[in-house]
């Protein structure tokens, strides 16, 4: 009976992600040439780790590719692409499942910068 138990679960497909997180926002703070604020949040969004170890963004039914920046037994550090002259990093806490997403950019047409922080907790395997 063992056997055909270690047989069947060695039969089950692959899960799709091998890691799947909410990010549950709860605070986002902004810097633009009007000043800094912050204001509460209730947006959520999905990283997931295929089961080929690559980290994806999943916004509705696109899939943004992430880069790993680091992965230790602490934290989590990805890249999120982006389009505009700056970047954008997604900090998750291993221990204490919580997520720091910093975004800084800088406009040279516009002489201008800014900067948003999200901050929340994740949800390790939320339903897809």
């Amino acid at each position: 009976m063992r056997r055909l138990a270690l047989a069947l679960a060695l039969l089950a497909p692959l899960p799709v992600s091998a890691f799947d997180y909410v990010l549950k926002f709860e605070k986002t703070c902004s810097y633009d040439s009007a000043g800094f604020k912050c204001e509460n949040s209730t947006r959520t969004s999905r990283i997931s780790q295929k089961s080929n170890g690559a980290w994806i963004g999943r916004e509705g039914k696109d899939e943004i590719p992430l880069r790993v920046i680091k992965d230790d037994e602490y934290v989590l550090v990805l890249e999120n692409p982006v389009l505009f002259s700056g970047s954008s990093t997604i900090h998750i806490m291993k221990a204490t499942l919580r997520f720091y997403w910093s975004e800084v950019a800088y406009s040279e047409i516009l002489k201008a910068d800014e900067a948003h922080m999200r901050i929340g907790r994740v949800v390790l395997g939320g339903s897809k």
